[in-house]
């Protein structure tokens, strides 16, 4: 397949969307590079008042001219791309008019300042010396947004800004700065190394300067991160869902099933792991038990940690090569490793995927690992969350037939609008599915379907803490009382579901709701096609039209009959 998807790159005309790619890139060259593209990568963000104006009027211009051409007689493959196109003019608006995170959100400012220089370092799409050249004169450029981002949020009434999100950016300033003071430099030798420490040092200071700036703001700060009245439409447009009522009673639904189904397995092997007691009368302590169990085997080590993960995905190509079950591409082009050393101070772990503009790049796992100032203690309580089982079971979903495989067939395709912009409910979900997937097919042990089960529990409570904390005012105490005993998972993943609900509204529900929409149409395709089911055509079909919903794919493997 990813063969074919070559040959019509190649032979593809210009996309109905290069014009608004065009805009968008100029206004964030630092996601050009991201995706793959370099010929903005000596350019940095610019967000003075006055782009952001012009920006804002450009797509409430886009938005009426999508919403009419949606209107009209368009392609399914045109259709498809104005979908995705007109949903991310809609969260631009959302983000920059209504919301309007540039005067409110200091973390809309420190999330470019921290990835600024990023996959100019780590990406090998283009020689080093040129990536350390356009990443030099990319940092000369973070004094000025940092001068944006403070006159930006200088002039807003503290009623109006969140004290938590100040203090989470305050971080990331702080974080980004110490990168700039003493891990790029090292990058830089010869002749580059006078100019490297220069640019390093006015970076590094003006962060200082910033993140000192948000520390007197969070004094001040009076406002709420919960959007409350505007969440409804954040979420139909980040998930196409209109309710969050309805999405929440359906998910304490489901969570009270998950725990059942959970609690059920335990059950049934709980002999196997524990055969001179019995298991707990009580659901919840059972489940205690058994995961405590599961987080039982674990790294003592980063470099353990980083050896079991290559050794699963080395386990899993073959396993994959060996069954009908996915078109791979070949050869794998993959790196999985800790962070880079000299990301001092910064978190970069996750998958950095190739872009749609080098499609044939490496894809970069990088692992998060606890950093080097943590005790034994808190060591210990990261590779027990992150444990050897957690491990088995979460490598589908991050590599394969997960996000690597998902992310690579979409950069591949000849419309890029589909990598760039895509539907975060398919993406999570086809990861979670991958998850469930592989485990139903023989991959892993009980001990790793019990990991599965735990995070799908977690995933569940993602989408009621996201809608009661933005909705229903859920206070920071009862999501981690609620995410502890109610969805029983641990304290590092109780304080992130907190964090990851007031930093990236909406986004936590996707894995849930993309699991659930997945999960139902391969059930649906089973019933239809009966003995004439092909696991393989159904997971290629999966893949052959890039990030659109989930919705587009029924549609196209369960056509409505006339």
């Amino acid at each position: 397949m990813l063969a074919l998807l070559l040959v019509l790159a190649l032979s593809a005309p210009a996309e109905p969307a290069a014009p608004y790619l065009e805009r968008y890139f100029d206004m964030y060259p630092s996601r050009a590079t991201e995706a793959g593209r370099h010929d903005l990568d000596t350019r940095f963000e610019d967000f003075s008042p006055e782009r952001l104006e012009a920006w804002i009027a450009f797509n409430r211009s886009e938005e009426g001219r999508l919403a009419s051409a949606l209107g009209g007689n368009l392609s399914r493959d045109d259709r498809l791309d104005a979908e995705l196109l007109l949903r991310r003019v809609r969260w631009e608006l959302d983000e920059l008019a209504t919301r309007d995170r540039p005067r409110r959100d200091p973390l809309f400012w420190t999330g470019i300042l921290g990835n600024a220089t990023v996959f100019l370092l780590v990406r090998d799409d283009r020689p080093l010396p040129e990536r350390l050249d356009a990443a030099l004169a990319r940092t000369r450029l973070l004094p000025r947004l940092c001068e944006q981002a403070h006159d930006a949020l200088s002039t807003t009434p503290p009623e109006l800004v969140a004290p938590e999100l100040v203090r989470i950016a305050a971080g990331q300033a702080r974080a980004t700065a110490r990168f700039y003071r003493e891990g790029f430099p090292v990058l830089y030798s010869g002749n580059r190394a006078a100019s490297a420490a220069e640019a390093s040092r006015a970076a590094g200071a003006e962060l200082e300067r910033l993140a000192g700036f948000l520390d007197e703001l969070a004094k001040r700060a009076t406002g709420s991160p919960r959007l409350r009245s505007g969440y409804a439409a954040a979420l139909e447009i980040a998930t196409g869902e209109k309710d969050p009522d309805a999405v929440l009673t359906r998910a304490v639904k489901a969570l009270a099933a998950k725990r059942d189904e959970a609690a059920a397995f335990g059950r049934s092997v709980w002999k196997r792991y524990f055969p001179d007691s019995e298991a707990p009368r009580d659901d919840r302590d059972l489940l205690r038990r058994l995961f405590a169990r599961v987080s039982a085997d674990r790294a003592k080590t980063v470099e353990e940690f980083v050896e079991d993960y290559r050794k699963q995905v080395a386990a899993l190509d073959a396993y994959l090569h060996a069954h009908p079950i996915v078109t791979l591409p070949d050869p794998l082009t993959l790196f999985v490793d800790s962070s880079p050393g000299y990301f001092v101070g910064q978190s970069v772990g996750g998958v950095y995927a190739a872009g749609p503009y080098a499609p044939d790049a490496k894809t970069l796992w990088f692992l998060p690992t606890p950093p080097d100032s943590a005790s034994p203690a808190e060591k210990d309580a990261f590779f027990r969350d992150f444990n050897h089982h957690f491990n088995v079971m979460i490598t589908p979903h991050e590599i394969l037939p997960g996000h690597y495989l998902q992310l690579k067939v979409a950069a591949h395709l000849p419309r890029k609008v589909r990598a760039l912009f895509a539907d975060g409910v398919y993406v999570e979900g086809w990861g979670t599915f991958s998850e469930r997937l592989m485990l139903d097919l023989g991959w892993g042990d009980p001990l790793d379907r019990l990991a599965h089960l735990k995070k799908q529990i977690e995933n569940i409570a993602r989408a009621i803490v996201d809608v009661r904390v933005h909705t229903k005012e859920m206070p920071r105490e009862e999501v981690l009382r609620f995410v502890k005993e109610d969805a029983l998972q641990d304290e590092q993943f109780a304080s992130n579901m907190w964090a990851r609900a007031i930093t990236t509204p909406t986004q936590i529900t996707t894995y849930w709701l993309g699991y659930e929409e997945i999960r139902a149409l391969y059930a649906d395709a089973r019933s239809a096609r009966g003995a004439g089911f092909r696991l393989k055509d159904f997971m290629d079909t999966m893949l052959s039209d890039g990030g659109v919903p989930v919705a587009k794919y029924r549609e196209k493997i369960l056509p409505a009959k006339r």
